[in-house]
């Protein structure tokens, strides 16, 4: 039932747009009217086509007819071919078109064809918005190839078929702008360009920075890298508290031995005639616990400066006292 009074609609439209035709048409063939005999017989030719179903051949027809002569009901049928075709946005502008001729030259049967086709395909009309976010100085903005003017770039949407579109951009300096985007029927899409620069930024928007420590500045001299302290070995500190406490040790034990020896010679001393081999052997163990409290004083000197001296850093001079060692000798050094 449908299919039906769409045909009967466009048979009505035909017969219609066949009369308004056939009334600019209609009058002797003469020398000066043999184009607009040809473009009659085009667009009733194009009629049975419609008729038949065949809008694409139809559509042709109608074209070659438009390159002799225009009227509202020639239009009228380019749009509704257009239309079944898939071409919207071709048909709705054929459409509007026609309109306006029909009113110009008052085809009130004509407009009465078109008024009820406007309002349903304005609606079916996908439409898609660019805007331009950061705006770049000779930006190019194309929707498949064709470039969007400038007042379009601020986001009104402008009508477009529907399937997939590619919008591009490109602007001296920037990267070149690409999104592929699928626009359905009776939908708006907003698409936001924004533009990448790809050479160096002005030095006014930068931050200063200094200069990389592996590329000095021009006319600039670098210091090496400092290298790190040296650290200081815990092992001669080590040894010399030990051979201090070792030493103190010795001399306390020799210290008690020649006090020992010293009471067993005061009472042996009383019963014999001689006792300088007693006295001597009190001398040595005297003379060897105060060479061994010397020797202890000495390392417990070494021993505190090691421990409280820090290592110099890598080519500084040393100040205050150091050790110096020797595989035959240990000594100070130092400026005091």
């Amino acid at each position: 039932m449908r299919l039906f009074r769409g045909i009967t609609f466009a048979a009505s439209v035909c017969l219609c747009a066949l009369t308004t035709v056939t009334a600019a048409y209609g009058q002797p063939a003469t020398a000066s009217a043999p184009g607009k005999e040809h473009a009659k017989r085009l667009f009733e030719e194009g009629l049975e086509l419609e008729k038949k179903g065949d809008f694409a051949t139809a559509l042709a027809k109608y074209r070659e007819a438009e390159q002799i002569t225009v009227t509202p009901g020639l239009r009228f049928h380019t749009g509704y071919c257009l239309e079944m075709t898939g071409k919207l946005v071709a048909a709705l502008d054929t459409y509007e078109s026609a309109d306006k001729l029909a009113r110009d030259q008052n085809k009130q049967e004509v407009r009465a064809a078109i008024t009820p086709r406007l309002d349903p395909l304005r609606a079916r009309v996908p439409q898609l918005a660019v805007r331009l976010v950061a705006p770049a100085a000779g930006a190019e903005v194309q929707v498949d190839g064709v470039a969007v003017g400038a007042p379009l770039l601020d986001g009104k949407s402008f009508r477009v078929e529907a399937g997939e579109h590619l919008v591009t951009a490109r602007a001296a300096g920037y990267k070149p702008f690409t999104r592929k985007v699928q626009i359905a029927e009776a939908h708006t899409t907003t698409v936001d360009v924004s533009l990448e620069r790809t050479g160096p930024t002005s030095a006014a928007t930068l931050p200063a920075t200094p200069p990389s420590p592996e590329t000095p500045a021009s006319g600039s001299t670098t210091e090496p890298p400092a290298e790190a302290p040296e650290r200081r070995s815990r092992a001669l500190p080590i040894a010399t508290t030990a051979g201090a406490v070792v030493l103190a040790g010795t001399g306390v034990a020799l210290f008690l031995a020649a006090s020992s020896a010293q009471s067993t010679a005061q009472s042996d001393c009383l019963v014999r005639t001689s006792c300088e081999d007693r006295r001597s052997k009190i001398r040595t163990f005297d003379a060897l616990a105060l060479g061994s409290f010397i020797g202890a004083a000495g390392l417990g000197v070494v021993s505190i400066l090691l421990w409280t001296s820090k290592a110099p850093e890598h080519g500084a001079a040393s100040s205050g006292a150091r050790l110096v060692a020797s595989p035959s000798s240990v000594a100070v050094a130092g400026a005091f």
